[in-house]
């Protein structure tokens, strides 16, 4: 279909899954492609993908082969921490060598540290593609239906809000990698409580302004 959106996973594990099974609820967009440094993982992902029918999606040998395939339109980026930088690269090179790609949908953490995080950013911006956060929270119903309470109601009376709490929980981790701090980065700083701390900026931003005018005194 013409104005289908054709998205390219890079990553197939636990989270890349959890976002195939929501591409049920996705319209307009198709999952074609997937890679993985683990073939087999690869494989089982692009089958399950077709099974689910969310797409006629096929393995890919490298990053750039998937990046350069014209069907590819978008890049959803579930790899592990510690290859983020590397992944963001390949995917540069291969759009300044030819390839065309909308934008890129990056998993929670954008990056390990803050300079891995800005090297990110300056590397994307230098191929002027849209970029996304794949952030689920900030856009629940019920979060959505309290903020606007919150601004229409308590604020009108009393003056905009200055407090906001946010907690985040479940079981994981899954993979052994996240108990490293070399490979991971910030524990569960990074996993757990880059929600929370959207979420607050969310909550006390007004609506319609940018989450840039909340800022944090310490």
């Amino acid at each position: 279909m013409p104005n289908t959106l054709g998205v390219g996973f890079i990553g197939s594990g636990f989270n890349a899954r959890f976002h195939l099974q929501a591409w049920r609820g996705v319209r307009d967009a198709e999952v074609l492609g997937v890679w993985s440094p683990n073939a087999k993982h690869a494989a089982s992902f692009a089958a399950l993908a077709r099974t689910l029918d969310v797409g006629q999606a096929t393995a890919y040998r490298s990053i750039t082969e998937l990046v350069a395939d014209p069907a590819i339109d978008a890049i959803w980026l579930t790899g592990p921490n510690q290859a983020r930088v590397q992944n963001v690269e390949e995917i540069v090179a291969a759009i300044r060598g030819g390839a065309k790609l909308k934008g890129i949908a990056c998993e929670k953490p954008l990056a390990r540290n803050v300079a891995e995080a800005k090297h990110i950013l300056k590397l994307i911006k230098s191929v002027g593609i849209q970029t996304g956060y794949l952030e689920n929270q900030l856009f629940a119903p019920h979060v959505e239906a309290g903020r606007n309470l919150l601004w229409a109601r308590g604020a009108a009376t009393t003056g905009r809000p200055y407090l906001a709490r946010a907690a985040e929980e479940h079981s994981g981790p899954h993979m052994p990698w996240f108990w490293s701090g070399r490979d991971q980065g910030g524990g569960v700083l990074n996993d757990m409580m880059c929600h929370s701390a959207l979420m607050v900026r969310h909550l006390l931003t007004m609506p319609g302004e940018s989450l840039a005018t909340v800022k944090p005194v310490r």
